[in-house]
């Protein structure tokens, strides 16, 4: 051995550049982890912090969520409509109603039905004997076997009392919009039975909450806690209802 090989160089001629140059090429391209003599070679650049994995997550700021926007929205405009049928004179209202029955000849029934307080047909009360298959204790009695079907969840959960249940299935400005976009697809003319037409579009629009599209000849049964829900705002006045499923 000789006396000046001591595993560390003390020379100061420079290293050959055309070695380094090819073992930094070799390292990986673009990286911006070499440098030759101090010179940073052109990459990427520094690393940034990560902004997924390991990084916490920005809590919203605490404030009303899209279900109370929406129903404070909703109860609003219905403030502002009785506010504005109150300052109506009774000639006012009487030409409004015999209005609206002329436009809307279903509404008809309505009026003789608050004339005469009687309603026909098979139309249990809400406040009638919950059904022994029942658990939410919001169903009522259906005349078949296979409409018998209860959401499954506890009464306060259940999904007819949720306030997305009356913005997307019940509100009257959301299923206007569904039959309107309904009628444009299918090419069909408008219900003139309001009430019936809005009970069908309320049914498809829990489908599509619960289950998504559904295929052709694909039925599924809506729980009758949801059917009697969407019933009591939009009947029948002689009680006459077809198999939710069957729409």
């Amino acid at each position: 051995m000789y006396p000046h090989d001591t595993g560390s160089s003390d020379s100061s001629e420079p290293a050959d550049p055309d070695q380094t140059i090819r073992r930094d090429r070799g390292r990986g391209r673009g990286r911006g982890r070499d440098t030759l003599r101090g010179v940073r070679k052109r990459g990427r650049g520094p690393r940034r912090a990560s902004r997924g994995r390991g990084q916490p997550r920005r809590v919203a700021a605490d404030g009303p969520n899209r279900a109370q926007v929406a129903a404070a929205s909703l109860e609003e405009r219905n403030r502002q409509l009785q506010d504005r049928i109150s300052r109506l004179s009774d000639c006012d209202l009487r030409g409004l109603v015999v209005d609206i029955a002329s436009q809307h000849p279903e509404f008809v029934f309505d009026v003789l039905d608050r004339d005469d307080g009687q309603h026909g047909g098979h139309h249990p009360p809400p406040d009638g004997p919950t059904p022994a298959w029942c658990t939410c204790t919001y169903c009522r009695e259906m005349p078949t076997e296979a409409e018998r079907r209860c959401c499954g969840r506890t009464r306060p959960n259940c999904y007819s009392r949720l306030p997305d249940f009356y913005l997307i299935v019940l509100d009257e400005a959301v299923l206007a919009v569904a039959r309107r976009l309904r009628e444009e697809l299918l090419v069909m003319p408008p219900d003139e039975d309001l009430n019936r037409a809005n009970r069908f579009a309320a049914y498809r629009q829990f489908i599509v909450w619960q289950h998504g599209r559904l295929g052709a000849g694909i039925r599924r049964v809506i729980p009758s806690c949801c059917v009697w829900r969407i019933r009591d705002k939009y009947p029948n006045p002689f009680g006459q209802y077809k198999d939710a499923s069957s729409t």
